[in-house]
């Protein structure tokens, strides 16, 4: 599938939701919100999370905005960023013709590809904290990753 790579402002992104996508996700369980902890971030970190998650999207029919293809919780969380209007956002730009395949990977392959990763995610972290500790390495607090996952540091024991 043919896509562009742009690279774009945080703060002059004009992003709406596709309607298909709205469609697709609205009996989602688990909705996308701003987390006000993202200030504690250092800017460097979120903008190396940004360049590792680009955003699949699609012109508008009248070229004013992009339209997003799938969710991201990147993208929501590190809009309260108080630095934002440093942050770039990386998209992949698809062609209309693409939108529905695109919706298809981004909602159902690639959350099956993932899904059973996630049950070892906290204890994933725990040990991974372990090894940076191990060897000398800095990593963040249990607080801020119990914050940016929106649960107690206490599932990462």
């Amino acid at each position: 599938m043919r896509y562009k790579q742009k690279s774009i402002p945080f703060d002059n992104a004009k992003l709406q939701v596709h309607p298909l996508l709205v469609t697709l996700t609205k009996n989602d369980v688990t909705q996308l919100k701003v987390n006000q902890c993202i200030g504690e971030l250092p800017i460097e970190v979120i903008q190396t999370l940004l360049d590792l998650n680009p955003l699949p999207v699609a012109l508008s029919t009248d070229d004013d905005c992009y339209l997003t293809l799938a969710p991201s919780g990147i993208l929501e969380r590190f809009k309260a960023h108080p630095l934002s209007k440093k942050l770039s956002l990386k998209l992949y730009v698809y062609p209309t013709d693409a939108i529905e395949h695109v919706l298809s990977v981004t909602l159902l392959y690639n959350y099956a590809v993932t899904l059973y990763l996630k049950n070892g995610f906290s204890t994933n972290i725990q040990r991974r904290l372990s090894c940076f500790k191990e060897h000398g390495i800095h990593a963040p607090k249990k607080t801020i990753l119990a914050n940016l996952a929106n649960t107690s540091p206490s599932i990462f024991r």
